[in-house]
Order: structure tokens, then sequence, then C-alpha cells
């Protein structure tokens, strides 16, 4: 048993304790007694075993007890005990009083002191199970409390729901206001949330910028109900130095179905339930199986991604692109492939988004452009010389030295940036678009050819388009695929057709799988074919190989 078990054994049974202890006191008051007594009287030194019962009474007692043992003591050794038995010789008035005074101060001293201990233990305590700022309980607080329910409960419980709630723009906060913002927004929080009381059990701040709140629902629709009214009231502003803040609120809840599942494993399907509501930017999401699955699979995913990088699980596979005026292959899209030695080849479409949204994305950009240009140059040394594409993500260019990486490559490999293309996707001017021009700038200054990458899906590049230093218009392939048939498809691709050529940007229709495809395209006047038509993506041999069996040209 270590001290803070020990403790709680011992507030728990304090009363048991002070009770037991009273028998106690008195009989090694008499003990004392005797002991003076027998021994011939408070002359002798024997008077001093009285200290015990005092200091005993401190402890268990605090300082009340203490004053009031230390003024018995002073009383059982004082009036009624001689001076020395033999003779008779009663105690001094002054004496017995000034021996009487220091026992109890004694007593008040020791009390003062264990209550002081007992005080500091008690906060402490309160501490480990409440937020400091707020005073609302806490993590631990919540885990105890739902331990108590489950052992009062039978094997199912049907009757309770853990809901996480969530401040995410916690950040853009923090930098603006400062720390106390936050606790200002969590305070309004709850003021919100108790008038809801009749169904909120409890609520608890189990960090900085969430709250957790415990609620009784009869039923699941009751539920749906509940935090469809309360994503309503969180999205009423707060008020902070006389301001109106909007708060991003997020919530994930979790039936509390099975008493006997740990309450740390249901605060992670709650967690688990609430990042899916982030990623799908809605107020509430419920947890169900399927998403601590996926949760699961994409922390294991990216995993074995780190580690297929050091045991070069990856490759970078070639996709011509061909100028439809005159059939020449114009340049390469290098393209990223994972052979997993146990689940084969995984599609870049599965593992490249999980990438995407963890710092992994750094460490693979970086690999494909050393391998794609470490593949130019042997291209070039047997004869074939064109551009190479690489795909870049959003986070890579909020790399502030992402231009210099790039550059360093390049001077490395000896090759100059015209022989580089860089293609980043619509979503890349989502975030930062200020911070994202500025390196996209960057780039175009050291003459590295930029493309954009599945226009047309989103709507973005369009208020930037014309600041971007953009030499390709990468036409989407859903649109593509469509085509001839489609008016809706055909009236998009025309139009971005003719905005790019406008703007003296070239245009890349990529996915052509088929003949009418490419003759409609090529009548419209886009500038560059990729598909399945032209040739499916292949290694870097099969890809030479096949360039040269074709002269370059598409056949």
């Amino acid at each position: 048993m270590d001290s803070k078990q020990l403790y709680a054994w011992i507030e728990k049974h304090k009363k048991h304790i002070q009770l037991a202890m009273v028998p106690i006191l008195v009989l090694l008051m008499a003990g004392v007694y005797a002991l003076v007594y027998m021994s011939g009287g408070v002359k002798y030194v024997y008077l001093h075993a009285m200290y015990i019962p005092i200091l005993l009474s401190g402890i268990v007692f605090g300082m009340r007890g203490g004053v009031v043992i230390g003024l018995l003591a002073g009383l059982v050794l004082g009036p009624i005990m001689p001076l020395e038995v033999s003779t008779g010789e009663p105690q001094k008035l002054f004496s017995w009083l000034y021996r009487s005074g220091f026992f109890i101060l004694i007593g008040f001293l020791c009390g003062v002191a264990s209550d002081s201990v007992r005080s500091y233990l008690r906060h402490i305590k309160w501490l480990s199970h409440h937020d400091l700022s707020s005073g609302l309980p806490n993590r631990s607080a919540l885990c105890e409390q739902l331990t108590k329910i489950f052992a009062a409960q039978d094997k199912q419980s049907d009757a309770y729901v853990l809901a996480i709630i969530s401040i995410e723009n916690e950040k853009e906060l923090l930098s603006t206001f400062g720390v106390s913002v936050l606790d200002s927004a969590i305070t309004q929080l709850v003021t919100r949330l108790q008038q809801k009381e009749a169904q909120i059990l409890s609520i608890f701040r189990i960090n900085t910028m969430q709250l957790c709140m415990l609620i009784s629902c009869a039923h699941s629709l009751e539920g749906e109900r509940f935090f469809v009214q309360l994503s309503t009231r969180f999205r009423e502003p707060i008020r902070f130095q006389e301001i109106s803040i909007h708060l991003d609120v997020r919530m994930g809840s979790v039936a509390l179905t099975d008493v006997q599942t740990p309450p740390e494993a249901y605060l992670q399907q709650a967690e688990s339930a609430l990042a899916e509501a982030c990623n799908q930017a809605c107020d509430h999401v419920s947890f169900n199986p399927a998403i601590s699955t996926a949760s699961k699979e994409n922390l294991l995913m990216l995993g074995e991604l780190k580690n297929a990088l050091a045991q070069k699980q990856l490759a970078l596979h070639y996709q011509p692109k061909v100028d439809m005026a005159s059939g020449k292959v114009h340049g390469v899209e290098a393209l990223m492939r994972w052979n997993h030695p146990q689940k084969g080849n995984i599609p870049p479409g599965i593992f490249i988004p999980r990438a995407e949204n963890s710092t992994l994305i750094n460490q693979i950009t970086y690999f494909a452009l050393n391998q794609a240009m470490a593949q130019m140059v042997l291209w070039q040394k047997s004869g074939i010389t064109m551009p190479v594409a690489v795909n870049i993500s959003a986070r890579n260019l909020l790399q502030s030295d992402f231009c210099s990486v790039v550059s360093l490559l390049l001077e490395r490999h000896g090759l100059s940036g015209e022989q580089l293309e860089l293609e980043i996707t619509e979503g890349v001017l989502m975030g930062d678009a200020p911070r994202a021009l500025v390196e996209l700038n960057k780039l175009a200054q050291a003459k590295i050819k930029l493309s954009i990458d599945d226009f047309g899906t989103g709507y973005s590049s369009l208020q930037y388009l014309h600041q971007l230093p953009v030499s390709f218009l990468k036409i989407d392939q859903s649109f593509v695929r469509r085509l001839p048939g489609d008016k809706a498809a055909i009236s998009i691709v025309e139009m971005a057709v003719g905005m790019a050529h406008k703007m003296n940007i070239r245009t890349i229709a990529e996915g052509i799988e088929d003949q009418a495809t490419y003759d409609f395209l090529k009548s419209i006047g886009c500038d560059m074919a990729q598909g399945y038509l032209v040739a499916r993506p292949l290694p870097a041999a099969e890809y030479g190989q096949w360039h040269r069996q074709n002269n370059g040209c598409l056949n």
C-alpha cells in the first residue's frame, strides 16, 4: 500500500479511528498517572511520558483534540498529583499551571500541524480530481464516477451517454487573445450546458479545450435531439473583452452499453467519434466500431509507411504526357507505388491522403523528388531527355525551406529548374493561400514549371489563378471520362481550355482511355493528353523501353 492509498484508507475510516483512539488515550493518560505516582511524584522525570497521549491526540483529533488532551493532562498531573508521594508534599500552583499551559501549547501546535497536513492533502486530492482554473472535475474524477456507476449496474446499461465537447479553433483564439479566452469560453459553454441540466448528470473539463459530460438518455432518438439542440446553442458567439467571438465546437459521443468496458476505453471511443466529427466537419458524431477500426488502420498504415520508406518498398512509376498537336512525348508524371511485403500493391489513393494529414508527407515528397531526379539523370545518359512532374502537398509548401530543399536536390543531381515540374492540387490554396503563393513564386523564379492538378474539383484556384505562376492546368479525369457524350462535362472542359489559353497556360487532360475522347479534346484545342490510351504508369526500366520503342511519340 503506497502513501496515497494509506491516506485514502485513513480518510475513509477517520471516524472509526477517532472512536478507537478515545479509550486508548484514556488508558495512556491513566498509565502515565500511575507511572508518575509509583515513581515518586512529579518531582521525577517520568511525567514527560504524558507527551505521548498529547501528541497522539493532536495527530488524530487535530487542534481541538490536542488542546483538550493537553488541558486534561495538565489536570491529571496537576493538583491531584503530589510533588513527592512519600512526603505528600503538594505542587505549587504556579508549577502545575505552567506545566498545564505547556501541555496545552504542545497539543495546540501538534494539532495545528496535523490539521495543516490534512488540509494540504485534501487540497492535493482536490487538485488531482479538478481543473484548477474552472473548478470543474477533471478526467480522473470522470473515470472514478464511471467506475462507481458501473459498479452499481448490471452487465448492461443503456441509460448513459458520454460526450466530449471540443473547441477546434483553439490555436486561433490563443494566438489572438491569450490563454484567458479559453477559460472564458469554457465557462460560458458550461453555463449553456447547465441550462440542459435535466439530462446532463455531470460536467468535466478533461483538458484546456475540451469538456466532457455524462448524459442520461432513455433512447438514441432522445440523444440525437439533445445534440442537435446543443449544437444550435454552441453556434451562438461568446463574449470576451466586450466583443463577440465565434467558437468552432465539435462533439463526439458514445453510449455506455457495457459496464465491463473500462472508463478509459469509453473515453477513447468518444475521442474517436470527436476526431471523425472534425474530419467530416460536422457538429456531432456518435461512436460506432467502424470509426475505431478506421482510426486504427490509419495509424497502422502511417507506421508501416514510415518503415516502407526505410525498407525501399516505395517506388516511382512513370506515365507519359504527349503533345496532342505533334504526338510527341512532352514529359512524364512520377506516380508513387507501394509494394507491401504482405498486402501487395497498395494504391496511392489509400496511403497518400493519409500521409498528407501527417508530417510524413514531407519525407515522402523528398523521396519522390530525389528518385525522380536520379532517374532523369539516368535517362539523359541513355538519350532520353524530358521533364518529370512530381506531385507535392499543401504541407510541403508550408515548409519555409521547401524551395531551398528542391534547389539543393537539383544542384546535387546536376539538373536545371526547367527539367522539373511540380504538380499541386487545388486544395493547396484552401489553407494558407498567401503563404502558398509566396512559395510557388520562389519555385517559379527557380525556373521550375508548375501545374494545377485535378482542376475543376474545387473552387479556390479560380480566385487565385491569375496570381499563380503556373505553366500547366490539368483537367480532372472525372470530367474527361464523361467525354464526349456528357454535355455538362463538355461545357466545363471547353471553359477550362479557353480560360487557360487566354492566360497563356497550357492544358493537360488526364484519364484519357479511348480514341473518341482523345479526338474530342484535340478538336477543342487541349494541348496535352495523359491516360491509359497513351500508356499505363510504368516502372522506370519499362518506361525507358516503351519510350525507345515508340521513338518518344504516340503511335
